[in-house]
């Protein structure tokens, strides 16, 4: 009964401003989760701990340990200001409901991970195309 209890009442980590000195703000996804700025990468709540974050920044990005604030805080707006997606969608003049159906399918192909059976799938796929092409080729001579 109590492992049942502890499982539900398992700590959620929330983040803390303190994470921006070592490059870290909320992922864009979920805001309890912090998101390198320098490799765009988004950490698991477990590692949302000073130690943890100040660890990713010296073993990932050594050469950016010594950065401020300010570097971050540049980072950050430029990240703020980049064109995405929804911006461009919102200034695209003749929207026809087509064109936000393929907009909005590719906008979710861009947020879709590449996970391993994807990756394994499409090499798959490129594997056989490129094999049938070459049977097809030797058979044609």
């Amino acid at each position: 009964m109590t492992d049942a209890m502890s499982e539900s009442k398992k700590k959620c980590r929330q983040y803390s401003v303190e994470y921006f000195k070592f490059g870290f703000i909320p992922s864009l996804s979920d805001k309890q989760l912090p998101m390198c700025l320098l490799c765009n990468k988004v950490l698991g709540n477990d590692a949302m701990k000073p130690s943890k974050l100040q660890d990713h920044l010296r073993r990932c990005h050594p050469d950016k340990t010594d950065k401020d604030l300010k570097y971050f805080q540049t980072l950050k707006d430029k990240l703020q200001k980049r064109p995405t997606l929804d911006r461009m969608l919102a200034t695209y003049p003749d929207k026809t409901d087509k064109d936000l159906k393929y907009f909005q399918t590719l906008k979710d192909k861009l947020q879709k991970r590449p996970t391993l059976d994807r990756m394994l799938a499409t090499y798959s796929k490129i594997r056989k195309t490129a094999y049938y092409r070459r049977e097809v080729n030797i058979a044609g001579r």
